[in-house]
C-alpha cells in the first residue's frame, strides 16, 4: 500500500469525524453559547477529536459542560488538518526520493 493510500484514508476518517461532529451541533442548532447543548461523542475516536476541537477552539465548551459550534474557528480548524495531512505528505515524498538517490 503506497503512502498517499494511507493518509488517503486516515483523511477521509477525520474528515467524516470532523464533519459528522460539526453536522450534529448545527443540526441541534449549537452555535452560539446561548445554544449550546450537550455533547454526546459516539466512540473513541469521535471523543478523541472533539477533545481535538476543543483545545483549537472550534467547538466551545461551556462551564456547565455543554458544546457549541464555532463556525469560523471551525473553518481554521479544518484549514490546519489539511496542511497537517499535506506536511505528513511531504515529508514521506521527500524520504521516498532521499532513498531512490541513495540507491541510484
Amino acid at each position: 500500500m503506497k503512502v498517499a493510500d494511507v493518509s488517503d484514508k486516515v483523511l477521509d476518517r477525520a474528515t467524516r469525524t470532523r464533519n459528522t461532529i460539526a453536522l450534529r451541533l448545527r443540526q441541534q442548532g449549537a452555535v452560539s453559547r446561548d445554544t449550546a447543548v450537550p455533547a454526546a461523542p459516539q466512540g473513541k475516536a469521535e471523543t478523541k477529536l472533539l477533545d481535538r476541537m476543543v483545545a483549537f477552539g472550534a467547538v466551545k465548551e461551556t462551564p456547565e459542560g455543554r458544546h457549541w459550534l464555532d463556525e469560523r474557528r471551525f473553518l481554521d480548524f479544518r484549514k490546519e488538518g489539511l496542511a497537517s495531512v499535506l506536511g505528513y505528505i511531504a515529508l514521506a515524498g521527500f524520504a521516498a526520493a532521499g532513498a531512490l538517490a541513495a540507491t541510484g
